[in-house]
């Protein structure tokens, strides 16, 4: 017998859970991985200063959206990798299009702005420690919701990790942004993407081992 023939088998075995029963506990694990990020951008990084007149204007929600929407992909897809025979493909597909839509919007963006602004535009003021503080911050939600996403049974653990690894770094990101000053969307695509990236290969690298059956 093949190796995915008997995983399927053994799922096909296993008593069924309640109708989103594993959904719930991975959204309360994402409150408690929420609420420890929280704390520690408000402890340790601080709240920017002008965080009430920044949420009024466009940029700060601009870049909630994009790490929000990426954290939303990351929770669909960690659940159809969860679930043996699920299709993955539609997932994917809206990652591709969040992706490709931020990619948009920031050669827009760089294509606009005089050519003695755009590396100021993409390095700011803190390039060097957004995408290090990004993975710290994954890190601290991360035990959250890896322990939840064990009650999933993935196929592929990799590929699950590697979805628990979005959806950690996207909350972590979408948090960040309380402190984060940052007004580019091209400093936002390049740096806090690449934070997401750090975290998406350490995710898969656990998944690995964590997810194994």
């Amino acid at each position: 017998m093949k190796t995915d023939d008997l995983i399927e088998a053994l799922a096909a075995d296993l008593p069924a859970a309640r109708p989103r029963q594993l959904e719930r506990r991975l959204l309360l694990a994402l409150c408690a991985g929420g609420l420890m990020v929280l704390l520690g951008v408000g402890l340790w990084l601080g709240f920017r200063e002008d965080l009430g007149a920044a949420m009024m204007g466009p940029t700060f929600w601009i870049k909630a959206v994009y790490t929000g929407a990426l954290g939303v992909v990351g929770f669909w897809l960690l659940d159809r990798l969860g679930r043996p025979g699920s299709a993955i493909r539609p997932p994917l597909t809206a990652l591709a299009v969040v992706l490709t839509a931020a990619t948009g919007f920031t050669a827009w963006e760089v294509a606009t702005l005089a050519e003695a602004e755009r590396m100021p535009a993409v390095m700011g003021e803190s390039a060097r420690a957004c995408a290090p503080l990004i993975l710290i911050l994954s890190l601290v939600a991360a035990p959250f919701v890896f322990g939840a996403a064990r009650s999933f049974a993935p196929m592929r653990p990799g590929a699950a990790g590697a979805a628990a690894g979005l959806l950690t770094a996207a909350l972590a990101t979408t948090l960040y942004g309380l402190h984060c000053p940052e007004q580019t969307t091209s400093f936002v695509m390049v740096w806090y993407s690449l934070g997401i990236a750090l975290a998406v290969a350490g995710g898969a690298l656990v998944g690995r081992v964590l997810f194994r059956w």
